[in-house]
């Protein structure tokens, strides 16, 4: 695979050759990004990620993997509604007319059905998907993510505004294989892309909604749910 540069508002941008859409990286002054690629630090009393906030149900366990080709490994505890919403701390990007941004991951759920999953990038929340009741997504700020909920495979991608639903592009099956999630903002239209191939694309009310990189992984049932995850990007050239 060769990779190739490219100067985006002053910012130098490294970009995938093969998928053009897929930022690898980026450098210059108004660069805003997230971009792990050892391990995300965890705490060694609480299993926390020390770089993010999470709001837990129950007792969840998170770990840097010793998998091969793994970043970090987040396990639920094995009751309903047990796991996590984590964001990242003080890492701000906005869909800002003509300031593109990428984000993307790589995650496999080794139970396809029984789990709640979220991935994208929100504005500050307590509680990303309901924590009891009813499997829900409960954002409540604005944002942009992929989601599916309990009983359903079914993924979509969602731009949220002020906790309600703006529009969703259907994207995939959920199974329990390793997945590639991205989005690419080009600073008009957000593009949705699931393993490699675009699935939508929309510029329908897109809030200008600062927000954070986000995950949420809860179980749906009485086993325990393990989100594993082979990498993580998030980069803005503003």
């Amino acid at each position: 695979m060769f990779n190739q540069f490219s100067l985006v508002n002053d910012s130098l941008v490294l970009i995938d050759e093969n998928l053009p859409f897929r930022w690898l990286d980026a450098w210059g002054n108004n660069v805003s990004k997230y971009v792990p690629s050892n391990g995300i630090p965890t705490d060694d009393t609480t299993g926390e990620m020390t770089s993010w906030n999470a709001e837990e149900t129950g007792s969840n366990t998170t770990v840097n993997s010793v998998t091969a080709n793994s970043l970090i490994t987040m396990v639920t505890g094995a009751t309903d509604f047990n796991g996590y919403s984590s964001q990242v701390k003080g890492t701000a990007f906005a869909a800002v007319s003509a300031k593109p941004f990428y984000f993307g991951g790589k995650f496999s759920l080794d139970k396809a059905t029984d789990s709640d999953f979220l991935f994208g990038l929100c504005g500050i929340d307590t509680t990303l998907t309901a924590a009891s009741s009813t499997h829900a997504i409960a954002v409540s700020a604005g944002g942009f993510f992929f989601a599916k909920l309990d009983t359903s495979t079914d993924i979509t991608f969602y731009v949220y505004a002020a906790g309600s639903e703006i529009t969703s592009i259907a994207v995939g099956t959920m199974d329990t294989e390793l997945h590639t999630y991205e989005v690419y903002f080009d600073g008009q239209f957000i593009n949705v892309f699931f393993d490699g191939v675009k699935v939508g694309c929309t510029d329908a009310s897109i809030p200008v909604t600062v927000a954070t990189p986000s995950i949420s992984v809860r179980n749906g049932a009485s086993a325990a749910v393990t989100l594993e995850t082979a990498w993580l990007r998030f980069i803005q050239a503003n």
